[in-house]
């Protein structure tokens, strides 16, 4: 016995599928399917739902891990919020798009660096993606600590170049930021 297709309808930000360097499609990498499914099966209107990891991890025929990890991997790119609670995981998603009768948007957090600053700070240019790309994912307390361990190397001990080593000492931060949370 084969199942019917049920159509779905999932409304989403353009912005998500295009961008001039895919940076949400090189973000989420295939934990896209998992966000498209939440997506689905959120309730009209809303932006929570309730989800039990195993039951759609059978839906999607997927080990149970796999779907930990891309819930994982979803809410350290931030495009999700997790609340655990028994065998249930409360998952809140962002970047919906806003619906007409919902014109008011939440406040913007001001930010202290942008790419000018931190091209400034570096001393160079030339890598304008990636350093939005950095801002996008990590908060200025995580880009401060990157920002500092790159100035404190000489000039003489960098290999390829400040921005390269700002990117990785601002994995290698956010990394240990990660590690060290205790929320899920």
């Amino acid at each position: 016995m084969t199942r019917q297709p049920t159509p779905i309808t999932i409304r989403l930000d353009r912005g998500l599928l295009e961008h001039p360097q895919a940076l949400h499609i090189r973000r989420m990498r295939s934990a896209v399917w998992l966000y498209l499914g939440l997506l689905a099966r959120l309730p009209a209107g809303q932006n929570t739902l309730e989800l039990d990891t195993a039951e759609i991890a059978s839906a999607m025929a997927l080990p149970s891990g796999t779907v930990r990890s891309w819930l994982g991997h979803l809410r350290t790119r931030r495009y999700v919020r997790l609340q655990r609670s028994g065998q249930t995981v409360r998952v809140t998603v962002r970047h919906l798009p806003q619906l007409p009768a919902q014109a008011e948007s939440p406040p913007e957090i001001k930010r202290f660096f942008s790419v000018g600053k931190l091209e400034r700070a570096l001393g160079e240019t030339g890598d304008r993606g990636a350093l939005e790309s950095a801002l996008e994912l990590h908060d200025d307390a995580i880009i401060k600590r990157a920002l500092a361990g790159t100035l404190a190397v000489p000039a003489a001990e960098i290999r390829r170049s400040r921005t390269a080593l700002f990117l990785y000492l601002l994995k290698h931060h956010a990394q240990s930021h990660r590690e060290n949370d205790p929320r899920p």
